[in-house]
Order: structure tokens, then sequence, then C-alpha cells
């Protein structure tokens, strides 16, 4: 059976004035319109609500029973809709968030806590994933937001830079290299010609992979690749027990483990940027939200806005 509304908000007023007058007055309807109102949700439930005399209204016991359980109704129905529009203006909601670990060791938990200023009812879900697996979790829907390094123009989703830093090299704490007598510690890359290399595998980052690939190239040699880690723990893992060298974002320096060094690499070495990517179409509006103080954020990392929380 389909309940009005309506008529359960004019049965309501009725019965808490018991005066048909006093409650049409009170609803802004003429007492016609209110009478009709009440004899329609009558229909509509099978049951007399009130008793009716000429000096007197009365509440039947069915209509004491409905008065009782109608404002647990509404106050439901109330909630179920400002949720919804609140979901719909990204207010609330859940954000399921993948990233690359360079973004969960910076960018990611800055752009949240500023986020979550704005927006405290929406809930997070962190999922560690390396960019390649990203995009195609974009692509699917198993999550809303990524935090990529270094990715490609693709179709169906939008991708856009939030910060770059430069290559630099990792390598052994007691390689020849770790002690360069340059003023600055920079090594010149074309040092690393008779180097081994560790790196990613080409299909979790094939365009970061491009990236140490030329700029191997540009100083006249191509990396001798010798092994490979899935992740950056293993890579710098490898790093330390001399498997060999490894060209990496500038974010991994800042947690270097025992046994790794990074050294700043000569002359102009490429940026390799974080980026965050969302899905063209379709996307929730909370996602519109997060972007949005993900840009604001990048601005004032680069100087361009004043500092402070999100103001979405």
């Amino acid at each position: 059976m389909d309940v009005d509304t309506r008529r359960l908000r004019v049965f309501l007023a009725v019965a808490e004035e018991l005066h048909f007058s006093r409650a049409a007055e009170r609803l802004h309807l003429s007492q016609p319109a209110l009478s009709q109102q009440v004899r329609l949700l009558e229909r509509d439930l099978g049951v007399a609500l009130f008793t009716r005399t000429s000096r007197q209204v009365g509440l039947t016991l069915a209509g004491e029973a409905l008065q009782q359980a109608a404002p647990r109704v509404l106050h439901e129905l109330d909630r179920a809709v400002e949720a919804a529009r609140q979901a719909a203006h990204g207010i609330t909601g859940r954000l399921t968030i993948g990233s690359v670990r360079t973004g969960l060791a910076s960018v990611l938990p800055e752009v949240m806590r500023a986020f979550t200023v704005d927006h405290p009812h929406v809930r997070f879900d962190l999922v560690h994933m390396d960019t390649a697996l990203q995009l195609r979790a974009l692509a699917d829907r198993s999550i809303d937001v990524g935090i990529v390094r270094a990715a490609a123009p693709t179709p169906g989703l939008v991708v856009e830079p939030l910060v770059a830093e430069p290559l630099v090299l990792a390598l052994p704490a007691d390689h020849r290299l770790s002690s360069s007598a340059s003023p600055d510690g920079a090594i010149d890359p074309r040092e690393l010609a008779d180097e081994l290399f560790v790196s990613w595998p080409r299909h979790l980052g094939v365009e970061f992979s491009d990236i140490v690939v030329a700029y191997c190239r540009e100083h006249g040699f191509s990396p001798r690749v010798v092994s490979e880690g899935g992740d950056i723990d293993t890579q710098l893992a490898l790093v330390a027990a001399g498997f060999g060298v490894s060209l990496q974002p500038a974010f991994y320096a800042r947690a270097s483990p025992a046994g790794v060094v990074f050294r700043p690499l000569q002359g102009s070495p490429p940026q390799v940027a974080l980026q965050v990517a969302w899905r063209r179409d379709g996307a929730p509006a909370v996602v519109a939200q997060f972007v949005e103080t993900a840009r604001r954020w990048r601005d004032d990392e680069a100087g361009l806005a004043p500092r402070g929380g999100s103001q979405a």
C-alpha cells in the first residue's frame, strides 16, 4: 500500500489540534481541502481515524495507533531525503581511493585532512595500488579516485598533475658513488653507463619506464636492468643488497631504508608527476569535491593560494 506522506502530515495536525479549522489554518489549507485529505487517507488505510460530532473531534483506536507511529515514519523519511540530498552534493558518502606509495606518504594525507575540514561525514577506504592497476580499477569502478604516478592520458578518465619531483639515484650505502666529490653530492648520469639497474616491471608503469630509459639514452647508454620489484620496498631492498642502482622519483628519498642512499643527478633530470585521476563520466558528487580540494592543495603548495583548509 502506498500512503501519501502529505496526508500523514495533515492527519497529525488534526490529531494534535482535534479541530479541523485550526488544523487547516495551521497548514495554510482550506478546511474542505484538509477534510478531503483526511477522507482519502482513511480510504487508503481502510479504517476510520476520527470520530466526528457537531461539537467535537476525537481519535478512534486506529487513529491513536497511527498518531503514535506516524511521527517516527516521517522522521526517518526526512532523514533519508536529507541523506540523499547531502550525498548528491558531496556532503556525505564514502570514497574509495587508490594510491601509489608515494601518494600515501606525501600528497594524499594532506589532501584528505583538508577535505575532512568541510566534509566531516565522508568516509574513506584507502587501497595501495600501482598506477596501472588503479587505471583499471577506475575504469571498472572498483575505486572512485586514484593518486597515480606518470600516467598517460587514458580514455574515459581525467588525469591532472598535483606535484612533480625530479628523478634521483638510489644506490647501496657502500657504493663508489655514494660519496660523490661534487659540492652538492650530485651524480653525473654518464657514470651510470656500466651499472646494473633495479627497476619496476614495465607493465606496472609504462610511462615511468619510458622516462627512465629515455633519460639514460639521452646520456649515451641503455640501462641494464637485472632485477625488478613489484613495489618500491622490494626494489630498495635489492639496492641495499647490492644488486644494482635505481632511478626513482625524489619522493622516495624521504623515507630511505637502511643500506640505501639517495643522490641528486647533475643537470636537469626529468620530473616525475604525482597525479589525481577519476572517471570522466558518472563520478559521484563527492569525487568532484575531493578533486577540487586536491587542486586547492596543489595551488597552495605552488604558492598560488593562501594557506588554509578547503572552502568547498
